[in-house]
């Protein structure tokens, strides 16, 4: 475990003091602001109060929630920030301000359908030990069209998802699978996950606010996925985090899958490294809420990853190293785990490019893997 990670200082989370918060995170939003606040007061369960965490709009996004607020049927609690956070603690802000016992996570420009709020709750409500619920979603466009596809297809993990009603916690260390908009959490998956580490924010692997929940909330419970489309996801180029769609979509591919090959020695250690550093942070976290063997799970898959960071020795023992790292399922037997192979391989080879590592831990699950495009399929 890093000094950094375990100085992190943890403060008690507060008991709750309603049933459903929907956490919302605001910046220069007023095109879509309206119609997601409306789509929210349509629902046919009502949450008991949004909390708004505004980044420093520049637009009239805040007069716009304030006039909603006059006659929404619920409370409206706005707090705008004194200088820009970014999403990640943007939303780390707006979860610890948060009173339900239930958290529902809301992005400024996206269309509710009336049973979203309904349906994940009950899904909690259902099972004490399920943490997290998240759902597929439709594809809209700026217009609001239907762009006739989901999207979890257009990230290229439906198949994944569809084939488990639970999300176990390596998955979720390999590959980010959730979008934050579509998942509701227990507050308890919320109280483990609070105060996001630091390690979070590096810019060489920088993990969002939504993978590093489903991370904790799978690691101290269960997460489960629902394959029901509860709202409209919109589409367009001013979106932080987004999908590819078509062209794009075929661009992107082609150049996540150069990057594999030609990224720089440096640059692909430093990524393992912050990678290796969040998992272990959120080891530490499933360990104090007494989830041991889930917190070995991500220990063991964070050593991988320091197992991968090239350094000075043989090409040889590099090699052997990742043969060890097949043979023991390290890398996940997908598609995206053999690239992940070839990828090392490539680098261990390169002039002056040796490496000695540890070998892979013989535990570590054999589930997923990395190396994707951004917005699409965030690797670990």
């Amino acid at each position: 475990m890093t000094t950094e990670q375990a100085s992190t200082p943890r403060t008690r989370y507060p008991r709750a003091q309603c049933e459903v918060s929907v956490a919302l995170c605001t910046l220069n939003g007023s095109q879509w602001i309206e119609e997601l606040l409306q789509s929210i007061a349509a629902q046919e369960l009502l949450p008991d109060e949004i909390v708004i965490q505004d980044d420093c709009s520049e637009d009239d996004t805040v007069e716009l929630i304030e006039k909603f607020a006059d006659q929404a049927p619920f409370a409206i609690r706005l707090e705008v920030n004194q200088f820009r956070l970014g999403s990640t603690a943007n939303f780390a802000t707006a979860l610890a301000r948060c009173h339900g016992r239930f958290i529902a996570l809301a992005d400024q420009d996206d269309v509710w359908y009336p049973v979203k709020l309904r349906r994940l709750i009950d899904e909690l409500e259902l099972d004490p030990t399920v943490t997290m619920v998240f759902s597929d979603a439709d594809l809209i466009g700026p217009d609001g069209q239907d762009l006739g596809q989901r999207l979890w297809d257009a990230r290229l993990i439906g198949r994944t998802l569809r084939k488990r009603a639970v999300v176990p916690e390596e998955l979720f260390a390999r590959r980010a699978l959730t979008t934050g908009c579509t998942m509701a959490v227990r507050r308890r998956a919320v109280a483990a996950s609070l105060p996001f580490p630091e390690a979070l924010e590096n810019e060489a692997a920088p993990m969002r606010h939504d993978r590093w929940l489903s991370l904790v909330a799978a690691s101290v419970g269960t997460v489960r996925a629902l394959p029901d489309s509860l709202l409209g996801f919109r589409v367009h180029p001013d979106q932080e985090t987004g999908v590819l769609v078509g062209a794009q979509l075929t661009h992107a591919l082609g150049r996540a899958a150069s990057a594999v090959f030609i990224a720089p020695v440096d640059q692909s250690n430093e990524s393992h490294l912050a990678r290796a550093n969040q998992l272990e942070a959120a080891a530490e976290r499933a360990n104090e809420m007494g989830d041991f063997e889930e917190a070995l799970t991500l220990e063991a898959i964070a050593a991988h990853h320091r197992s991968r960071v090239q350094t000075s020795g043989s090409v040889l023992d590099r090699l052997r190293c990742i043969a060890e790292g097949v043979r023991v399922g390290a890398y996940g037997w997908d598609r995206l785990g053999m690239v992940a192979v070839a990828g090392d391989t490539v680098r261990s080879v390169r002039p002056g490019r040796g490496a000695q590592c540890e070998p892979a831990m013989q535990r570590e699950p054999a589930l997923h893997s990395e190396s994707a495009p951004e917005h699409q399929i965030e690797g670990n």
